[in-house]
């Protein structure tokens, strides 16, 4: 067992390597674990972040020395690195473990052993192989991502019906996801961020088997999300509230540089979409082109209260857990980084 096969086994889908960092070939073994280059550190966080969200397990990158499991939001918390103290791949599995039952969490491993070579008899090469306390998993969120506000938007249906029936601009968020529900293919899969953009994304098309996600990680892990997601072959249309700048940038150049097919959709102020014909009509086309396309599409977000007010009384809900803390984005606008987008 070779060190992609040891990472497969633990639930890494995805070895994100730092730019110019080498790894042998074989260290990669028969494991279905894809190797995907970064170009810098920011990025390279983001995609295993944006992988640990989408596979529902931990994020990996390897610098050339340093292999760092990581999962959760807080896995891109910026600061000083933690120490990395030689690891055998026991060491490697416990922590992998450690970290899928805590939920979020990071740490940094030097491996001690051949990374191309199969692993000795007598070492361990599944978390079932250790002999460890069972710690329980995390609690479920009652808000995941993998389900935004699912739960309370069943009596929600006759506002967004009224709602995606208007198709003049700027296009209400009903009538936006309307048209990226219709636009989609069969394999396709949308991705969102957070708050405003991602709550109308999951209210109107719903958890339909693992075609919409929205990604705690704001507007950069939700674009790293999709670039993987794109990567393996799928049409994927990514949803955030700003233009990508910043890393959100990088990542797009490097779908450029990857050939990946990814649609990019920022719902704000801007955009010269007349109305959702309009869209459509755009997203048609992108979906069926090659290469990145972004398209910026106005929307106003100002029923977004209507809406969240519809789920929280239905539901009896208040204080924290209330739909419209939106603390995961802060505000009534979408945002991809740091920057804001309000509603109109």
């Amino acid at each position: 067992m070779t060190l992609g096969e040891l990472l497969a086994s633990a639930g890494v889908s995805h070895l994100v390597t730092a730019s110019g960092t080498r790894l042998p070939r074989a260290a990669l073994g028969s494991a279905a674990v894809q190797l995907v280059p970064a170009p810098d550190e920011t990025c390279a966080r983001l995609l295993a972040t944006a992988s640990a969200e989408l596979g529902h397990g931990i994020g990996a990158c390897w610098d050339g020395a340093v292999l760092t499991l990581l999962s959760g939001v807080a896995a891109q918390a910026s600061g000083t690195s933690p120490q990395a103290p030689p690891a055998t791949p026991g060491d490697v599995l416990r922590a992998a473990e450690a970290i899928r039952r805590a939920g979020t969490g990071e740490v940094r491993l030097r491996p001690d052993f051949a990374l191309d070579a199969p692993l000795p008899p007598g070492v361990p090469s599944s978390p079932e192989d250790l002999v460890t306390p069972e710690d329980p998993l995390a609690p479920e969120d009652p808000l995941a991502p993998e389900t935004p506000l699912s739960r309370f938007g069943r009596e929600s249906r006759a506002l967004i019906g009224q709602l995606a029936a208007r198709d003049d601009a700027p296009l209400t968020p009903a009538r936006a996801a309307a048209d990226l529900a219709g636009a989609l293919p069969p394999d396709g899969i949308v991705v969102a961020e957070p708050g405003p953009v991602g709550l109308w994304v999951g209210q109107v098309m719903g958890p339909a088997t693992g075609k919409v996600r929205v990604l705690r990680g704001g507007g950069e892990a939700a674009l790293a999300g999709a670039l993987l997601a794109c990567r393996q072959g799928r049409p994927g249309v990514v949803v955030v509230g700003s233009p990508p700048v910043g890393p959100a940038a990088t990542l797009l150049h490097l779908a450029s540089a990857l050939d990946v097919g990814l649609v990019v959709e920022v719902w704000g102020h801007r955009g010269g979409l007349r109305s959702g014909a309009d869209h459509r009509e755009r997203l048609a086309a992108a979906l069926r082109g090659p290469g990145v396309r972004v398209i910026e599409v106005p929307v106003d977000f100002t029923s977004t209260k209507l809406l969240v007010d519809a789920l929280a009384e239905r539901q009896g809900v208040s204080g924290p857990n209330r739909p419209d803390d939106l603390n995961r984005s802060g505000g009534s606008g979408g945002s991809s980084g740091s920057s804001r987008n309000g509603g109109r």
